[in-house]
């Protein structure tokens, strides 16, 4: 009988450090995440999400587009490619697309691109 709880004690244990060990493991993968960009669009330049984005606006995906024109957002630097993107993203938000795609369409001009 003893011998059995021994037994018993060890699996116990053996299990309770397992489960103690992915935790620790799970933790360590979640913190070093990066839940801001999505994976797809790590590794993109602010143009390329541009343009994406307005990809996504004229396929009906307001949540797309907002996501990579956000991450444009993030890298452009000429004032009037900002000003317009900026004011873009205000117009997705506000439901009105003919409004964000003009002022899309510009930023992407003034980042030298065709205005798609």
């Amino acid at each position: 009988m003893f011998r059995m709880d021994l037994v018993m004690i060890k699996k116990t244990t053996i299990l309770s450090v397992s489960i103690v060990l992915s935790t620790a493991l799970a933790l360590s993968i979640l913190a070093k995440a990066d839940f801001g960009t999505p994976a797809f669009a790590q590794g993109m330049t602010s143009k390329m999400h541009l343009e994406e984005g307005i990809k996504a606006l004229k396929a009906g995906d307001s949540q797309g587009a907002l996501t990579h024109l956000n991450a444009a957002d993030q890298g452009i630097s000429d004032q009037s490619a900002k000003f317009h993107l900026d004011e873009g993203i205000k117009a997705v938000k506000s439901g009105d697309q003919q409004g964000a795609l003009m002022h899309l369409s510009a930023a992407d001009k003034a980042l030298g691109g065709s205005g798609q």
